[in-house]
């Protein structure tokens, strides 16, 4: 994402309660405390906060998100990037450092494109997964220690 590009920017001084939404890219230094919907890109910053949920194609955290992410195409997860929520995408990158605690649903192509009834998307658990005895519900904490 070029900077030139970026239609919304919200300052480290900042801090915005309710929705921000922008059908283009959107990129966060300060504190938002609500929904934040974007149709192309959200990038949370390493100074962000950011309490609810965020939707976007791709998603970069280097900040901190508590709240579900939905990413349909790509969330990242940075060194200093915290995620307390549930998160759903198509790819999911954690990098070395990073903090995710909470439930990952990794969504095919038909599924990113499609959703259920109630507006959520059509994600199913695997059958190896069931098999396995894994349930839906089950939380996974993840913390990447630095070597």
């Amino acid at each position: 994402m070029k900077e030139n590009e970026v239609h919304t920017i919200v300052g480290s001084n900042v801090k915005l309660t309710g929705t921000l939404k922008d059908t283009n890219d959107i990129v966060i230094h300060g504190t938002v405390e609500g929904e934040v919907i974007s149709d192309q890109n959200i990038v949370v910053d390493e100074t962000a906060n950011v309490k609810g949920p965020v939707t976007a194609q791709s998603v970069s955290v280097s900040g901190v998100v508590e709240g579900m992410v939905k990413a349909l195409d790509k969330l990242e997860i940075h060194p200093s990037g915290r995620v307390d929520g549930n998160i759903q995408t198509k790819d999911l990158i954690i990098h070395s450092g990073a903090r995710f605690i909470g439930k990952s649903d990794i969504i095919s192509d038909d599924q990113s494109q499609g959703t259920s009834e109630e507006g959520t998307p059509d994600v199913e658990q695997s059958d190896e997964a069931e098999e396995a005895g894994e349930s839906e519900d089950e939380e996974v904490k993840v913390e990447v220690d630095e070597e």
